[in-house]
């Protein structure tokens, strides 16, 4: 395996910075994770740390391959949540802390993801975005239906309101897998809060990607430009992203301030990617007609 990794954040606006994300690499599998702490609550960046080091010890402790990266990733998530839960009913008095989520698991050549909240993933391909995960929140379910436009979602009074989190009462029911899908050489997958794509709609993102430098230096220029775009009341913004590389391995690859990684070699059919993204087009729809369902 070979492949480019980097990561930003900025506390933007905020008095403390509550998004965390760590990658992790073992025996030919990355895991990747980025967590955004609710602000509306106590000790988000609690809830937010408390994913990260659920992800690094559940992935360092499961046998690689992973066997079954959908049920992985759902028993991460659910092993967070309660933790979460776990360490607020600790406090005195008690708390509940509460964390957007977003995982990736990439091996074999393919990714598999799971997500929670409005924190994102996009897989991005031949400068396009090829796929990206759909958001459970209010404004999203509002867009969904029409009601309102994607303007009016950045600026709409419920916009921080998500309808699947970490923490809180109730566990994160019913998240729907993104993936397999096969990766492609040059092919990006990104992760971020909603910092980063609240400021930045998908046609800057995209422009950033097909920039072709380092993927540090596309990583900080994004995080500076969604900085930029909503001071003087810029969110945390954090993102992370891995770029597959193609060939046999030859040491691990860097980009300018990248973390080291690895990729397989060889590419995956066109046509099993088209079929991949059908399948997660057709996920995404019934997960929405859930949302739906449950916010009538």
């Amino acid at each position: 395996m070979r492949y480019e990794a980097a990561h930003a954040t900025s506390t933007g606006d905020r008095a403390v910075n509550q998004d965390r994300c760590a990658l992790a690499e073992s025996a030919g599998s990355v895991l990747m994770c980025l967590a955004d702490g609710m602000g509306g609550h106590p000790k988000g960046e609690a809830a937010a740390q408390i994913l990260i080091d659920t992800g690094r010890r559940m992935f360092r402790e499961a046998p690689k391959p992973v066997a079954d990266p959908p049920a992985f990733l759902a028993r991460l998530i659910h092993a967070a949540h309660e933790a979460i839960v776990a360490y607020g009913k600790s406090q005195g008095p008690g708390i509940e802390p509460r964390s957007t989520a977003v995982i990736a698991l990439i091996q074999k050549g393919a990714a598999c993801w799971l997500h929670a909240g409005d924190s994102r993933l996009y897989l991005f391909r031949h400068g396009r975005i090829l796929t990206r995960t759909l958001d459970h929140s209010y404004v999203e379910l509002l867009r969904q239906q029409g009601a309102i436009s994607r303007d009016e979602c950045i600026h709409h009074p419920y916009r921080n309101y998500v309808t699947r989190c970490l923490g809180g009462k109730m566990p994160p029911m019913d998240l729907t897998p993104g993936g397999p899908i096969p990766l492609q050489p040059g092919d990006i997958l990104l992760l971020c809060s909603d910092g980063l794509w609240g400021p930045m709609d998908d046609a800057a993102l995209t422009k950033n990607m097909q920039a072709g430098q380092p993927l540090s230096d596309i990583i900080e220029r994004m995080v500076g430009q969604a900085q930029a775009a909503a001071s003087p009341g810029s969110d945390n913004i954090t993102a992370m992203a891995l770029r597959w590389i193609q060939g046999a391995p030859a040491g691990p690859a860097r980009g300018k301030g990248g973390k080291p990684a690895a990729a397989a070699a060889g590419g995956p059919e066109d046509e099993d990617a088209r079929l991949a993204q059908a399948v997660e087009h057709l996920r995404n729809t019934i997960q929405s007609f859930k949302i739906e369902q449950e916010n009538p």
